[in-house]
This record gives C-alpha cells, sequence and structure tokens, in this order.
C-alpha cells in the first residue's frame, strides 16, 4: 500500500511513485540527477532513463533547455536546490546549494521551478507526468508556502495536480538559528502533475478544478 505520507529518504518515495505512475519502457527524464539519490531503489533497466545535471549529472544540461524533442518523453523529474541565499549551509555538499543558487532570493528559486516546469511541459507527451520535489521555507523571517507557489505556477502552464505527497525526514532538521520563530520544517513534498489531453482539460474546466488555490468555487453547469 501506498500513502500520502511516508517517513524515509527520497529514494523510498521516488520507488513507490513510480510503481504507481509509470510503467516498464517508458522514458524517464530526470534533469536534476544530483548524486543519484532517487535511483537508489529503481531498477532502471526497466525504463528508457535519461540523467542530467547542470553540475553532477551524466550529461550537463540545465534543465531550462533541455535537447529533448517536443512531446518525447513520459515522465520527468524535477528537483532544483530550493534554498535561497544559500551561503555555508551544512548539507551544502550533498546538494551543491551554493554553486548554483547563491545570492538568489526565494522568488529567483520560485523562478527557476518555473522555467523547469515549462520545459518539462515542451518535452512531455500527452498524459506524461512530472514530478517536483519542493521544500517550504523561511525568508526574512517571513514564511514561503513554496508547494502552493508551484501548484499555482504548474497550472497556469497548463499541468493538472494527480497527487501529492508528504516526505517527513528521518532524522530532526538542522537548527541554523539559536531562537526558534516557527515550527521546524521536518518535511518535503512531492507534486505529480500530469500534462492533460483536451479532453481531460474540457472535464476540468467544467468541474472548476482547472483554476489556482484561493478561487473561489462555484457549482459545475449541468451538463
Amino acid at each position: 500500500m501506498i500513502y500520502t505520507s511516508e517517513v524515509g529518504d527520497n529514494g523510498d518515495l521516488i520507488a513507490h511513485v513510480v510503481t504507481m505512475y509509470l510503467k516498464p519502457g517508458d522514458s524517464i527524464a530526470d534533469v536534476t540527477y544530483g548524486k543519484g539519490v532517487f535511483w537508489r531503489k529503481i531498477d532502471q533497466t526497466n525504463y528508457d532513463v535519461h540523467l542530467s545535471d547542470i553540475i553532477t549529472g551524466p550529461a550537463r544540461y540545465d534543465f531550462r533547455n533541455l535537447p529533448y524533442k517536443k512531446e518525447t518523453l513520459n515522465c520527468v523529474i524535477l528537483d532544483p536546490p530550493y534554498c535561497h541565499n544559500p551561503g555555508q549551509m551544512i548539507v551544502d555538499k550533498n546538494y551543491k546549494n551554493a554553486e548554483t543558487t547563491g545570492g538568489m532570493y526565494h522568488n529567483d528559486i520560485i523562478h527557476l521551478y518555473v522555467d523547469g516546469m515549462r520545459e518539462a511541459f515542451r518535452v512531455l507527451k500527452t498524459g506524461g507526468y512530472l514530478l517536483v520535489k519542493c521544500k517550504d521555507e523561511i525568508e526574512s523571517s517571513y514564511q514561503r508556502w513554496s508547494h502552493i507557489e508551484i501548484y499555482n505556477a504548474a497550472i497556469d502552464i497548463g499541468f493538472f495536480a494527480e497527487d501529492l505527497f508528504i516526505l517527513t525526514q528521518k532524522s530532526n532538521p538542522i537548527v541554523q538559528h539559536k531562537q526558534q520563530q516557527h515550527a521546524r520544517k521536518n518535511h518535503s513534498y512531492l507534486w505529480v502533475f500530469k500534462k492533460p489531453s483536451e479532453q481531460e482539460k474540457r472535464e476540468l474546466k467544467r468541474l472548476r478544478l482547472d483554476g489556482k488555490f484561493g478561487k473561489p468555487l462555484s457549482p459545475p453547469p449541468p451538463k
């Protein structure tokens, strides 16, 4: 049984999601490969796998400008560094935040996601899936709800939110400041977005499921 919330690591989570949404032989592009954590529990021989990363990948591609042709992939996995202006973070040796997002602020990080999701929409087949890993954060003592901002951007691009998973880390989160002002975040999110067909678009519009969070809902029109 696969649940919405899981305690574990990215490898556990992605293995379950791939099992649910993809079938053997599907083409998958992990465009933020990093150190390959997502693939530790997946048999890559079951899929047509394309691995890339701007710094550490087997292929060095910028996820905002991929070499794949339009509508050729079944799945794109996007997990950019999501810490704004990271500086000398304790976990930076694993995620290379300082090398990729140093000097960026929260809105800059969201723009990275948006550009990556637009490029994913281009290369995905109709019915294909975009898996987006993200985490909310604090900037200048204010909550920044990244997973909601990313959802809204995905809807604007043309995706439909198929699923949302929550991954809770096994260890305690690292504390960067002595005085706590907000609940410490020990979880991240994985959105599963789908590139809908024209028929699905019409049905989503009929059911008023094509809008953003916070948009007032009205009853669907009669058939």
